[in-house]
């Protein structure tokens, strides 16, 4: 009998298993941990688990009932394991433990899985396959992954026949899942054993797990252990992924975590409008780590704390994703009893935060889940993404100050796009800028004016053949990954009207003209400049004491997130939609 087993590697550093040293003990604490998480009884469970020596490896068979079903598994294990146990007419759900002296391997079958999830390595298979990955010559079939930057939160794309890794886009995106066609000589010096053809290449699919995608039987499963126990002696390419995932749970509860809740913490005065000092506005996206969809597409969302006594109640519903983090502090604030950092901290872990579309729940995680950020800690940059922490890569960081100078240097508007200076004793806003183009030939001051859910632009310039959309941030940090966002939303949106009835132009012609805002040209002349040669420009300026050119002075300028943000608008842009230039602001 065959099975396709995806292999898992338990992380025997997790703070509930690092003090155990025997494996059995520490097999049992898992199960056990799962028992008492999810209020079940646990009877004899832990007598029931039997053990298997074959080579250097033990097996360790934990299985148990549950409804109804005929399971194939008994056919698949070998009679040392299975013993007198009845598999015939019920469905099994089952963990293989696998111990190779120096790591601890799982496999699971039926239900299992709750069991173990919350001890595995979550960057296993991507790490494995990391270390035998040959780019040139790997074909990709499918990847999924999570983004940094930019507008696309999650991607997962398909591939043609014999699309070589190498010419897929790594940059600011985390793999969570590759399905890949391994190169002919990684496939004959690892997995020859389970070639039925001489030509045949071993397809596998990595992300949590490490699984090859074929039926294989028991003894061809003792023989991958023996591979994968060789391969993770191999020193890692650090190809995959642009970022390390740091991995050692207590320097992240003692170093890491504390940082996330200080920043939180410092937010409150900013978030409750009480202190507009940007300094301490903290800069993050919020999305379900599990359930990005979902999140995104709910109607409402549902709050939850933590009772002593009643368990989790609700405290809030709110139907915009953007007043989940408003309402979690202003609920802090309330049930404190004084201004204190660690009750804050307690009551902002027991926070859950339901989505609900149709009336139907569509996800659900904590509160601190949900936090995707940057953060520089000792130097060094560090995001948090999907609850894990990552590190950039020192050679990544270079190529991305090289890569946004090119940017800034290569694509630039034209001089004298936007004349005036920003003087910031005087001009406070991004607003008050942009209206200071209002009335002026040439120009129209879009700032604010949204249609459809989409603002066009900040400022609007023409002149003969070209149509200039502006958008204008002060500063280049953090804030630039919201302003890259929304000129893509709007190059988008744009291509669509003007590909179809051009209904938006009406309606934002409509606006500017509602508040007098529209100049001397008609509707139709408004809609006649869109049929210019269009370039989307990205205007910043300097957030330094000096105005120092960024591309001049690019190691003063930090934040990686705006780095990130406008290498990948402009590869979006281009690739998809209009050209997109910059230009930076003079200030007085």
């Amino acid at each position: 009998m065959t099975q396709v087993p995806n292999i898992y590697r338990i992380d025997k550093k997790h703070r509930l298993l690092r003090d155990l040293t025997e494996t059995l003990p520490l097999i049992k604490k898992i199960i056990r941990t799962y028992y008492q998480k999810n209020e079940l009884k646990l009877e004899d469970a832990l007598d029931q688990i039997t053990s298997f020596v074959k080579e250097d490896f033990t097996y360790y068979l934990y299985h148990y009932h549950t409804q109804e079903k005929d399971s194939d598994w008994a056919d698949f294990l070998p009679e040392e394991l299975t013993g007198d146990k009845q598999f015939e007419q019920t469905k099994v759900s089952l963990v293989l433990f696998i111990d190779t002296e120096f790591e601890l391997y799982a496999v699971i079958g039926g239900n299992a899985f709750s069991i173990i999830i919350n001890f595995i390595d979550h960057s296993f298979g991507l790490n494995t396959y990391d270390r035998i990955v040959e780019p040139d010559l790997d074909e990709l079939n499918s990847i999924r992954s999570r983004g940094m930057t930019g507008q696309m939160v999650a991607t997962s794309e398909q591939f043609r026949d014999e699309y070589r890794l190498i010419n897929f886009t790594k940059f600011g995106k985390i793999p969570q899942e590759i399905h890949v066609k391994l190169a002919p000589k990684t496939t004959s010096t690892y997995f020859e054993f389970l070639k039925s053809k001489p030509i045949e290449r071993t397809h596998i699919i990595v992300g949590k797990g490490f699984k090859i995608n074929k039926a294989i039987e028991f003894l061809q499963l003792h023989r991958i252990m023996k591979e994968l126990v060789i391969i993770a002696s191999l020193s890692p390419s650090d190809y995959l992924s642009s970022y390390k995932q740091i991995s050692n749970t207590e320097y992240i509860e003692k170093n890491l975590r504390p940082v996330l809740i200080n920043k939180l913490y410092n937010s409150i005065p900013f978030v409750m409008g009480t202190d507009r000092d940007p300094v301490n506005r903290f800069d993050f996206d919020f999305c379900n780590p599990n359930k990005v969809e979902a999140f995104y597409e709910a109607e409402e969302y549902v709050l939850k704390e933590k009772d002593p006594e009643k368990g989790p109640v609700i405290f809030a519903t709110v139907a915009d994703r953007r007043e989940i983090y408003r309402s979690v502090i202003a609920r802090a604030l309330d049930v404190m009893d004084s201004y204190d950092q660690f009750q804050f901290m307690v009551f902002i872990q027991g926070v859950r935060v339901l989505s609900y579309k149709d009336k139907k729940k569509t996800g659900a995680s904590m509160f601190l889940f949900h936090i995707s950020a940057e953060f520089n800690i000792h130097g060094q940059a560090i995001f948090l993404l999907d609850n894990k922490w990552y590190q950039l890569k020192d050679l990544f960081l270079k190529e991305l100050r090289i890569n946004t100078q090119h940017i800034l240097k290569t694509y630039k508007a034209p001089a004298g796009l936007l004349p005036f200076k920003w003087d910031k004793t005087l001009v406070k806003t991004e607003k008050e800028y942009n209206l200071s183009y209002k009335g002026m030939a040439n120009y129209l001051v879009l700032d604010t004016l949204i249609v459809d859910g989409v603002e066009l632009c900040d400022i609007l310039h023409f002149d003969d053949n070209n149509l200039y959309l502006i958008h204008v941030k002060y500063g280049f940090g953090s804030q630039i990954r919201e302003l890259t966002n929304q000129i893509v939303i709007s190059a988008r949106r744009l291509r669509e009207s003007i590909g179809s009835d051009k209904l938006l132009l009406d309606k934002v012609y409509d606006k500017l003209a509602a508040i007098d805002h529209a100049g001397h040209l008609s509707k139709e002349e408004f809609k006649g400049l869109f049929e210019k040669t269009i370039t989307y420009v990205l205007a910043i300026t300097s957030h330094l004491k000096e105005d120092l050119v960024i591309e001049d002075h690019i190691d003063r300028y930090s934040s990686n997130i705006a780095r990130f943000s406008l290498i990948q608008c402009s590869g979006d842009m281009r690739n998809n939609y209009y050209d997109l230039m910059t230009c930076q602001i003079p200030r007085v």
